[in-house]
């Protein structure tokens, strides 16, 4: 392929990639068709691991 970068339009004559001229321009892309995560921050920790928060005490 030897046309521009899908996400901004620059030539990409140095990149390795088919489709975009860098990886910002790549994260960029797919950070467009992906789910954004849960707003709670601890969400996605497994239930097993610690939320200091949650547990820490002054003494």
């Amino acid at each position: 392929m030897t046309g521009p970068c899908v996400v901004c339009g620059t030539e990409r004559p140095g990149s390795p990639s088919d489709f975009f001229c860098s990886d910002q321009c790549q994260r960029d892309w797919h950070g467009g068709r992906v789910e954004p995560l849960v707003s709670d921050g601890s969400a996605w920790l497994p239930p097993n691991v610690n939320r200091t928060g949650e547990s820490w005490r002054a003494a």
